[in-house]
């Protein structure tokens, strides 16, 4: 076929106008309708009249009206999508009459286009003149539902990605309707066979993926994603032994060296060099490693060089075999038609994003030994893949600790870049090599700008009430950032004291107040905000004891009615069916799939999780020292210990703790009276003294777990009761006085809770929850201290024979005295 081959049309606006007029108009007064009528939930109903209208326009088979079909099809569908991600925000309902002139209004604006459509149509559809005029109409429809002019036409801007993938799941949907498009257009759109069209709508939906509603905003991660710097690490000095690089690596040197991180990823995917064909991305939590790997994807997509496969690696199920795991998530996500890395239909060249190597944790087995399988399996593929020549490349991401734990697997230079902030003081950019001058540059001044241009919210740089010195290290987060920003437009105040669990606390207030207070439907009326507060806590409580992020509507009952939460429950789901849950919970969650036939929800981000799950951990330990402290003024009241050790291994057991999760009830207790937490911190010495002697009452629980189980959750749960208790320490500064019952029990237990180190520098979390512990006289002989937190600690005539205590807490204002 020629490549000059298709069509262009251009008729006289006459002969366009009746089509035009009707599609539109009626279009328009449908979705207006839909909304005046409450129809919140049914946006494909609402919008279905305009879509079947086209039937009874009189278009012909003639390529350009067939074309013109698809467009139109394609423009409702994103324009409805658009809508319904967007709902919330169109609160005002003007009456039918006034609707009715708005649409002839708009629908005027729209007589004198020009419809052309050729080959360049489906080359670039983002470019079809149409779009700019439809776009401004759009905007005008969504003011007129008092949605302010930033927020409309920040909605309105995002319609040609939305249009173009709509394009691509029309033309897949219906491919008999637009057969003769194929006669008349060469183009790789219209020509292309079923395998690339899989691959062409995927990567348009990589594309609408960074435009989607961010948190009932009306603007997406791209219109807000300031681009991140990251470091790699040089050595620099002669090269030592591993066993000397083990003891002194504290004293080795390093270059840290500042890239753009994008720029520096481009460069390697450029390269494509089959021997250093893996990067690895390390960040905290919040340090916007998910958001990178998106627009990373996206941007990947829309150059259309190498074909991307973004896999989120809480939804991806490893295996001893990548290829077929991969094929298993393609099948899943219902994308592609065909595996890109099986052997007879592979691609040329692919790159693959693994998103969240932390993620890997909680499938059954030791969060390090799964993350270690994998890389080795990652490597074992890319190696064979790229025998003779480059044909596949993987970007990883993960939390810093993961990644830590795996970096023996990393060993090419610049091959981990770790994520910097938005903001490095003065001070600290002197422990970098910053010859691009990029860390001068305040990024958090241009967030706030784009921040305030899609929001309305007029900000133009960081708001001077944020812009202070202790706030730094958190303004200087991109998802903290962002929470900081939600709260501060919510209630103009902040909390200044730095306390991450603060600024959680602040927004779910004012998640709760924008969504709940000024609702007036009886059925919701009764749900007060700690009640909101409390079933979400219970949420992120079975969410922890599944897969540490998603959960199953059954999961949640079973956990309520296990806490008596029952009616409250049923209040909320009750609400749901209103279409109010969607405004409470897009904060926090949003639907990921189907677990043994049932709808899963995720939270939006792992740290969402954690906050609560820590709430609900600190609300255990209320109650329990309540109930202890109850029976001991009447046996008739309250719980003894056992009850109070087994209520600990249900709320503990399922799920170990983790520094992450450490974090956050280290921060709830900070949040605490501090008598109050004194008087838990003496309740939890004297539980594990029970515990130690008596053992936790697994036999309890209902129904019993097999012994491995029971096993496995007791040690969860010993370890999360030592976890809570030096959380106590730290915010009382005492030392926590347990009663050991012999010089040994100590030893044994820490032992139990430590079990065996997987890898040299692999960071041991009970060993961090030392501080402020009465050990003195016990017996430690041969013990693995390795980085052991003993700050505080008193160690007056413990026995340290041939004690590992390389890297413990320096600082520490231990008494030790070492016969």
């Amino acid at each position: 076929m020629s490549n000059t081959s298709g069509f262009s049309v251009s008729k006289p606006v006459a002969l366009w106008n009746k089509p035009i007029n009707a599609d539109f108009k009626e279009l328009f007064k449908s979705l207006g309708k839909g909304v005046i009528n409450g129809v919140l939930g049914q946006w494909g109903e609402v919008a279905k009249d305009a879509v079947e209208a086209t039937a009874a326009l009189g278009l012909g088979s003639a390529p350009e009206e067939v074309a013109w079909l698809l467009i139109y099809r394609s423009l409702v569908e994103a324009i409805v999508s658009l809508i319904k991600g967007n709902q919330e925000l169109l609160f005002e309902k003007p009456n039918e009459s006034d609707l009715e002139l708005l649409c002839d209004r708009l629908n005027h604006s729209l007589e004198s286009i020009e419809l052309r459509i050729d080959q360049d149509f489906f080359r670039r559809p983002k470019d079809l003149p149409i779009l700019e005029a439809i776009k401004t109409a759009f905007a005008d429809w969504l003011k007129y539902f008092s949605v302010n002019e930033a927020q409309a036409l920040t909605i309105s801007h995002r319609l040609p990605t939305y249009f173009v993938y709509a394009l691509h799941e029309e033309w897949a949907k219906h491919p008999e309707k637009y057969a003769c498009l194929k006669e008349e257009l060469d183009t790789p759109f219209t020509q292309a066979n079923e395998r690339e069209q899989s691959w062409q709508r995927y990567l348009a939906w990589l594309q609408k993926q960074v435009e989607e509603s961010m948190l009932l905003e009306a603007f997406g991660l791209k219109q807000v994603y300031v681009p991140l710097h990251a470091y790699y690490k040089q050595k620099i000095g002669g090269e030592k032994s591993e066993e000397f690089e083990r003891r002194l690596r504290e004293d080795e040197k390093y270059q840290r060296i500042v890239l753009d991180l994008e720029t520096e990823l481009e460069a390697w995917l450029e390269k494509g060099d089959r021997n250093d064909a893996i990067r690895v991305i390390s960040g905290g939590p919040g340090s916007g490693k998910s958001s990178f790997a998106k627009i990373f994807a996206a941007n990947q997509a829309e150059k259309g060089k190498t074909p991307v496969l973004f896999i989120p690696l809480h939804h991806f199920e490893p295996s001893d075999d990548l290829v077929e795991a991969v094929g298993k998530f393609v099948r899943d996500d219902g994308f592609l038609r065909h595996n890109p890395l099986d052997k007879d239909k592979a691609d040329s060249s692919l790159l693959i994003i693994f998103d969240g190597l932390d993620e890997l944790a909680m499938q059954g087995k030791i969060a390090t030994e799964t993350a270690q399988q994998f890389v080795r399996e990652v490597e074992r593929k890319v190696t064979w893949f790229n025998r003779s020549e480059t044909c596949l490349q993987v970007l990883i991401s993960g939390r810093e600790l993961v990644v830590q734990a795996n970096s023996s697997d990393f060993r090419q230079p610049q091959q981990i870049l770790h994520i910097l902030p938005y903001f490095v003081t003065e001070d600290e950019r002197k422990n970098y090599i910053d010859n691009q001058n990029l860390l001068q540059q305040d990024q958090r001044q241009i967030w706030w700008q784009k921040y305030g241009n899609a929001s309305g919210r007029r900000y133009d740089c960081l708001p001077k009430e944020l812009n202070q010195d202790n706030l730094t290290e958190i303004t200087a987060q991109p998802l903290l950032n962002y929470l900081v920003a939600l709260s501060f437009d919510e209630q103009n105040k902040f909390p200044t004291d730095g306390n991450l669990n603060a600024i959680y606390a602040n927004l779910l207030t004012a998640v709760y107040q924008r969504g709940w207070a000024g609702y007036q439907h009886p059925a919701i009326r009764g749900i007060e905000e700690k009640d909101f507060v409390r079933i979400l806590e219970e949420i992120a409580l079975a969410s922890w004891h599944g897969d540490g992020r998603t959960t199953t509507v059954r999961e949640i009952e079973a956990h309520c009615e296990h806490s008596s939460l029952k009616t409250l429950l049923d209040k909320f789901q009750e609400s749901a069916k209103l279409g109010v849950t969607r405004l409470l919970t897009a904060f926090y969650f949003r639907e990921s799939g189907v677990k043994e036939q049932e709808k899963t929800f995720e939270f939006t981000h792992k740290s969402f999780g954690e906050y609560l799950t820590a709430k609900r951990i600190v609300r255990e330990v209320r109650l329990i020292h309540k109930k202890l402290k109850a029976r001991q003024d009447d046996p008739d009241e309250g719980w003894d210990e056992r009850e109070a050790l087994k209520r600990w291994a249900i709320l503990c057991g399922a799920s170990p703790m983790d520094e992450y999760l450490f974090k956050f009830v280290a921060d709830e207790m900070r949040l605490q009276n501090a008598s109050d937490v004194g008087n838990w911190q003496q309740t939890l010495c004297h539980l594990i003294g029970f515990m130690l002697r008596h053992g936790m009452p697994m036999e309890r629980l209902t129904p019993r777990p097999d012994f491995q189980e029971e096993n496995r959750q007791a040690r969860n749960a010993e370890e999360a009761l030592l976890a809570v208790l030096n959380a106590c320490a730290r915010v009382t500064k005492t030392v926590s006085k347990i009663q050991w019952h012999t010089p040994e029990d100590f030893g044994i237990w820490i032992s139990r809770l430590q079990g065996q180190r997987i890898t040299t520098f692999a960071d041991v979390f009970c060993l961090n929850c030392l501080s402020f512990l009465d050990l003195e006289g016990c017996v430690l002989v041969y013990k693995d201290f390795y980085k052991a937190n003993l700050e505080g600690a008193n160690l007056v005539w413990v026995n340290f024979e041939r004690e590992d205590l390389a890297d413990f807490n320096e600082d520490s204002d231990s008494n030790l005295l070492i016969p």
